[in-house]
């Protein structure tokens, strides 16, 4: 959960128990050891977002003191109502919180999941993703608590953060500026995609690798604004590079197959005679891509360009010369 989300709802919680506060008063009852120190903005933030969603917070001044209460007759603190329709997507959430076991937010993950276990008890979703499992394998890596926290801290109060992150080639380090934007569950494993001010490019990073995060104070660029299309385009899967005009020609008898389905966000149908179809891409040609071509060799031919051929040839008759 967002450090913002957790702290409104600390905040009702201690509110709605009658009492009046002070800003002063609320920081230190909702500030924690295990996160970033809480500041007077972010909690008249919060408490602007508690009135925004509904709860009456009302501010009551007494000469040069203000304090916040949320008033006793307000009764719209009612138990979870649940509807048939809400189940499903309960469910859904339970089978999604698997990938942040072994992260920062495990503990907070479990006491959820025993919440939603009260209201939708049972499993419906596998507990692991079948496809981590057996096809990229488990990322053991432990990520480190403190990293975990200030990620999510930035993102949810964007602010410029130095990095230290570690190569995957012999643990060589290096330290840079970054915007944290979106967290990433991927194949097994937890990202982050991040703008790079100086390469001005979105990169990503994977959690495990990032050693050491502190906030770079130094810095006094504009925050930077998050543009989720921007990002997915110019990488297929988490894997970005030079984008090339990619063109597929699909098997009649997989053509209803891919065209259900959105593959990149670039992506463009051209249905041809006899039920065959072209899928073109504007995409880097990351691993990810040649992994996914190579395996859909069955029913894809690739039309263009030459280098994607290449390296799909290359990967395929290593394989086999071994």
């Amino acid at each position: 959960m967002s450090a913002q989300i957790v702290r409104c709802v600390r905040i009702v919680s201690i509110l709605s128990g009658g009492r009046k506060l002070t800003t002063q008063e609320i920081i230190g009852l909702v500030s924690d050891a295990d996160v970033p120190p809480v500041t007077r903005r972010q909690i008249q933030r919060d408490l602007r977002s508690i009135t925004e969603a509904g709860v009456p917070v009302t501010l009551e001044r007494s000469g040069r003191e203000q304090r916040w209460f949320i008033p006793t007759s307000y009764r719209g603190l009612q138990p979870l109502a649940v509807t048939s329709q809400e189940i499903l997507s309960l469910h859904l959430l339970k089978g999604a919180l698997g990938a942040y076991r072994n992260t920062r937010v495990h503990k907070d993950v479990e006491r959820l999941e025993k919440s939603l276990e009260k209201v939708v008890p049972g499993n419906v979703f596998l507990r692991q993703d079948v496809v981590s499992e057996v096809s990229p394998g488990r990322y053991t890596s432990a990520i480190d608590d403190a990293v975990m926290d200030r990620i999510v801290f930035a993102i949810t109060d964007p602010h410029w953060d130095r990095v230290t992150y570690r190569s995957i080639h012999g643990g060589q380090t290096k330290t840079f500026v970054v915007s944290f934007c979106r967290m990433i569950n991927h194949a097994g494993r937890l990202y982050v995609a991040a703008w790079h001010p100086t390469h001005k490019q979105y990169i990503t990073l994977a959690v495990d690798r990032i050693d050491h995060v502190e906030r770079a104070e130094d810095v006094t660029l504009p925050h930077h604004v998050f543009d989720e299309r921007k990002y997915k385009r110019a990488r297929f899967g988490v894997y970005d590079g030079d984008v090339h005009s990619i063109r597929l020609r699909i098997d009649a008898s997989a053509a209803d197959f891919f065209a259900s389905r959105e593959w990149h966000p670039s992506q463009r149908v051209t249905r041809r005679a006899r039920g065959s179809m072209d899928l073109t891409l504007e995409a880097p040609l990351s691993p990810e891509l040649v992994s996914w071509i190579v395996s859909w060799a069955d029913v894809i031919t690739i039309v263009s360009p030459s280098k994607l051929k290449t390296i799909c040839r290359n990967k395929v008759s290593r394989l086999l010369s071994m």
